[in-house]
């Protein structure tokens, strides 16, 4: 990690304190725990404040709005935001909406950065990405087809975060003549679209829903990606697992000391609970898995400054692999030390664990995370045994001659 970005850091956790703190503590918190009850989603209201006051737009370029900060600087703010919020769907949120204006807004193309990007700067637009479809993605079937004017696309994506406030949809379907993988805009009120409402165990004011898409016909203006929109996916994967991590550190956080503090008090055969050295060792796990965490995500930010791989970060992907491993350990260690309290609805021990398990699935399952690692250190470890050999040839040549 550079260190001008490390010096940054506590700066910027005032800055966020300063300029949003007030926000999420009125706007975001109250209601919580009402909203995971009854998995009602984010209100639009909630994010028309948060784009009101510049958080939607911090990280967007000044031509949607935005103030155009960078990586970095926005990591760092979903992980602050994240630790003054009791909604962990918020953060994911925010960050999805944002990675999707970015790419609308990369197109170059005037008519999508006005109807589209810079609505969502200002919080008056929600486009989530629909893509998900528990196939290989040239496997789709959502299909599209190429008619006289537009397209006509058809298929469903079972499990989009955000569907039931969304505005708008960048849905990626599989081009039934070429096979490749392209992407378009699709909006709620189009004919033939369908949202439906989907439970899950976390994450719950997120909105999951399904989308469905029958025969929806689309203008030619509505094409966002004409050509392997696969790769602009995995682009903005890479950002938003590393955002995710980001958003988990600052969560984990806040459950850390809130166990801590919850035990301060406690008696167990005349000695408090954090006396115990069983306790104490279980405290100091969580704890070293938290600044593990933080430090992980901190370096893959920093990462940021230099050249990236333009579809895969290993640094960001190895953080959100991590990063999820660790949110789970601790918080059954959280359950542990709270006993009969752990699972109960009242405290928010349970409900963190039911969001902590949504990174098991969340921007790649673990398990293929871990393959795309190991794919890619034994990839780069047998370049550079070709470049060292290459080299070594080179001297020899040269001592030859």
């Amino acid at each position: 990690m550079t260190a001008p970005a490390t010096d940054r850091i506590p700066a910027l956790a005032t800055e966020v304190e300063s300029r949003f703190g007030r926000f999420v503590h009125e706007w975001v918190n109250p209601g919580a725990d009402e909203r995971d009850r009854t998995g009602e989603p984010l209100p639009r209201a909630l994010l028309a404040e948060a784009g009101r006051i510049g958080l939607l737009g911090f990280s967007l370029s000044h031509d949607v709005g935005g103030e155009g900060r960078d990586l970095f600087d926005w990591g760092i703010v979903v992980e602050e935001v994240s630790r003054l919020s009791r909604d962990p769907g918020f953060s994911s949120v925010i960050d999805l909406n944002a990675g999707v204006a970015q790419m609308l807004a990369g197109t170059g193309r005037v008519e999508l950065v006005e109807r589209y990007a810079v609505p969502m700067a200002a919080g008056l637009c929600v486009c989530p990405p629909a893509a998900y479809e528990s196939r290989d993605a040239f496997d789709y079937a959502t299909t599209a087809r190429e008619t006289g004017d537009g397209w006509l696309v058809s298929g469903s994506k079972p499990f989009v975060g955000g569907a039931l406030f969304a505005d708008a949809f960048l849905v990626f379907a599989r081009e039934m003549e070429s096979g490749d993988i392209l992407a378009f805009l699709v909006e709620r009120g189009d004919d033939g679209v369908s949202i439906d409402p989907l439970a899950t165990m976390g994450l719950r004011s997120m909105g999951f829903g399904s989308l469905s898409l029958d025969r929806v016909r689309l203008t030619e203006e509505r094409l966002v990606i004409d050509a392997d929109a696969l790769s602009a996916f995995n682009g903005y994967l890479r950002n938003r697992r590393l955002m995710t991590a980001a958003a988990v550190v600052g969560h984990m956080q806040t459950l850390f000391e809130s166990c801590v503090l919850a035990l301060d008090d406690r008696q167990r055969g005349g000695r408090g609970v954090l006396e115990l050295p069983n306790v104490q060792r279980t405290v100091g796990e969580m704890y070293t898995a938290l600044q593990a965490s933080r430090g992980l995500v901190h370096q893959a930010l920093a990462t940021t400054y230099g050249p990236r791989d333009q579809h895969f970060d290993p640094v960001s992907t190895a953080a959100k692999e991590f990063v999820a491993e660790q949110a789970i350990r601790v918080g059954l260690a959280v359950m542990n030390l709270q006993g009969g309290q752990g699972y109960m609805g009242q405290h928010p021990w349970e409900r963190y664990m039911r969001d902590a398990l949504g990174l098991i699935g969340g921007q790649g399952a673990q398990e293929l995370l871990l393959i795309q690692l190991g794919q890619h250190a034994a990839l780069e470890i047998r370049h550079r045994r070709l470049r060292q050999e290459a080299a070594a040839r080179r001297t020899a040549g040269g001592v030859a001659g």
